[in-house]
């Protein structure tokens, strides 16, 4: 515990302060000549890198705008000979503007390893800054084990834009002092608490839905596309599969099947075997079965995929979970074509694992159709493909599946939702799972909302960012319902309450769920006077105790 707390206390004033004082040595070996580097945008932010000279001296300079929700820019420094002793990054930054500074430590086998912090604030001027592996924390690719350097990544990531300067960078001395701290849990020392209550984050009773968060989702169906049919995310111009899989399943639950099948309709419709369009949201291209892409647009061709975009086998899998839900509820007569078609897609992306026992579902189509496949399996939507097999009684694909689970998954700093999917998928074999968010105020926050005490989630470990990503309450609640620990899952789906907002759409006075509580962890993009389609679903799912992967309700068990 007193390691938690050291730890916590020298990030706390990382971030607020940038970095301790005193410059490192020079590096052993240097990277300053912008001959040595490499640019990767995310495709729609921009970056500009060139060599500059001022009176301080030379340095690197990186030019950049973050475009979309989450854009990146990054530099890339591959190095000659991977490095495999225990030795630092060190280098000199400063910047100004806005977004997280994300410094990526990779090695041989793909593994990334990363810190970051938020620019503004932080680095008027020249920065030491000093980075050996343990203050990273595994971020994904390969394994959680870091085997020596092979690429340094210096990224920006969030929004807005600026200017990062950088210098003096290269491999530093071992034993150099360290400028961050060494990264891992901080334990809540009420984590056990027993009893009911808030520090024990235990509820005896759940409060009941708020129909008006029902209300707005009808709202929205209703006035975002001529036809009624699909929801935009954020009461946008944005129509993702994902959300719309999840606006279908909420509406069943609710017994809104009408409406259900408005979304469900649309998909099974889009599935035009001549369609040559090949930004049209559709599952064909001339004739090649393809799925669905992740986002389409009413602006400005209606139900076209604006710029670069994925076919991904996870939002692959959650329309077949609506399907499947569907087919739970009323037979499987009217959807019985775009079933097939999707099982049929998702199977032939199967692929056994050459590193070991065990196989996943591969990527599908990415960068506007240019690539099929990454090199690696996504470990939440296999989690997702997992639920799936099983609900289609294809026990052999399920079993193979989460036996690659079983070895690839990261056994520290997981996403929040890697712990919550599982359990569902899983069951009670995964209930200490929980934990992992549930005891560590890395993911779990407490604060003060609309003056009064809340609990929130946020979607990874950063112990810097005070905020709640809603979906992820949500999970949590359901989780805990589904593996029989109603207490815990009451507590969490009765803060989501918190946070509603009232919408008044079409003249309709309705409430709903934004994203997020604030806007602060590369969260600027969130509308906070707006609702999310995948918030206010998770919100629905937890106050009707639905585990979405098995398709089960336990409500008055």
């Amino acid at each position: 515990m007193k390691r938690a707390i050291w730890a916590l206390s020298c990030l706390l004033l990382c971030a607020s302060a940038g970095v301790l004082s005193g410059v490192p040595p020079p590096p052993v070996a240097s990277w300053d000549n912008a001959r040595l580097w490499k640019t990767s945008t995310d495709g729609k932010s921009s970056l500009t890198f060139a060599r500059e000279a001022a009176l301080d001296g030379t340095c690197l300079k990186l030019d950049y705008s973050l475009r979309g929700a989450t854009g990146f820019v990054e530099l890339i420094h591959a190095l000659k000979k991977p490095i495999t002793d225990h030795v630092p990054v060190v280098f000199e930054v400063k910047a100004q503007g806005a977004g997280n500074l994300e410094v990526k430590l990779e090695d041989a086998d793909g593994s990334i390893f990363i810190v970051r912090w938020p620019i503004a604030g932080n680095h008027a001027a020249w920065t030491p800054i000093v980075v050996y592996p343990e203050n990273t924390e595994y971020g994904w690719g390969g394994d959680d084990t870091f085997n020596g350097l092979a690429t340094f990544r210096l990224a920006i990531a969030g929004t807005g834009k600026g200017i990062v300067r950088l210098r003096h960078a290269g491999v530093g001395a071992l034993g150099t002092p360290s400028h961050l701290p060494v990264l891992g849990p901080v334990l809540d020392p009420d984590r056990a608490l027993p009893g009911i209550g808030f520090r024990q984050r235990r509820a005896t009773t759940l409060i009941p839905q708020d129909p008006r968060v029902l209300a707005w989702m009808k709202q929205v169906q209703d006035t975002a596309t001529p036809q009624k049919q699909l929801l935009p995310a954020m009461e946008n111009d944005e129509l993702q599969t994902f959300n719309n899989a999840l606006a279908a399943m909420a509406f069943l639950l609710m017994g809104e099947k009408e409406r259900a099948q408005r979304i469900l309709d649309f998909y099974a419709a889009a599935t035009v075997r001549t369609n040559a369009d090949p930004s049209l949201q559709n599952f064909f291209l001339n004739g090649e079965a393809r799925g669905f892409f992740q986002v389409v647009r009413m602006q400005p061709k209606p139900y076209h995929a604006a710029g670069p975009n994925d076919r991904w086998m996870g939002d692959m899998v959650w329309l077949a979970l609506a399907y499947k839900y569907y087919e739970k509820l009323y037979g499987p007569a009217r959807y019985q074509e775009i079933t097939g078609l999707l099982k049929d897609l998702l199977l032939s992306w199967y692929t056994d694992d050459a590193s070991g026992p065990g196989g996943y579902f591969r990527h599908g189509w990415l960068k506007g159709d240019t690539q099929l496949h990454e090199a690696f399996g996504h470990h939440e939507g296999n989690i997702d493909a997992y639920a799936l097999c099983k609900l289609w009684g294809d026990e052999a694909h399920a079993r193979s599946v989460k036996t690659w689970l079983a070895r690839a998954l990261p056994r520290q700093n997981l996403p929040l939702d890697l712990c919550t999917w599982r359990t569902l998928a899983f069951g009670k074999e995964c209930a200490g799972v929980l934990d992992i968010p549930d005891y560590d105020l890395r993911y779990r926050k407490i604060f003060t909302h609309n003056g009064r005490p809340v609990m929130g989630l946020y979607d990874h470990p950063d112990i810097t960012v005070t905020n709640s990503w809603l979906d992820g309450v949500g999970q949590m609640a359901c989780a805990y319902i589904a593996v029989g620990n109603k207490p815990r899952g009451y507590f969490y789906a009765n803060q989501i309450d918190a946070f509603l907002i009232d919408r008044t759409i079409n003249g309709v006075k309705t409430r709903t769920v934004p994203f997020t509580a604030n806007q602060s962890g590369s969260y600027g993009w969130v509308r906070l006077d707006r609702g999310f389609i995948s918030a206010a679903a998770w919100y629905i799912f937890a106050k009707h105790e639905f585990n979405r992967m098995t398709l089960e309700s336990f409500k008055d068990e």
